[in-house]
């Protein structure tokens, strides 16, 4: 598997985990890119849109456009299913198991 595709797969759980913990279930772009970065699985703003769409086409988040370069994300029901890894889906990494 090429390495742009796992980390894609990272990047996609690492946005939904983090909109999942959120207390609004939201973030915008900046808060998103502070925590890919965390992870090491930085991104350009144009990659987190790009990621931001895919994920809301396939119903895991939906965005709103506060301007041209702010976004905010929020999870679906549906995101919080692949977040917890109750849902596997193709292109997103499954999470691990959290400790208690």
């Amino acid at each position: 598997m090429p390495i742009d595709q796992v980390q894609a797969e990272h990047q996609r759980i690492s946005i939904l985990i983090a909109l999942k913990e959120s207390s609004d279930y939201g973030a915008n772009t900046s808060m998103l890119r502070d925590v890919l970065k965390r992870f090491g699985l930085g991104c350009s703003l144009d990659q987190l849109k790009t990621l931001l769409n895919w994920l809301e086409q396939n119903g895991y988040v939906k965005n709103e456009q506060l301007s041209e370069n702010t976004w905010v994300a929020r999870i679906t029901s549906a995101g919080i299913d692949v977040a917890e890894g109750t849902s596997t889906v193709p292109g997103i990494k499954r999470p691990a198991p959290r400790s208690m």
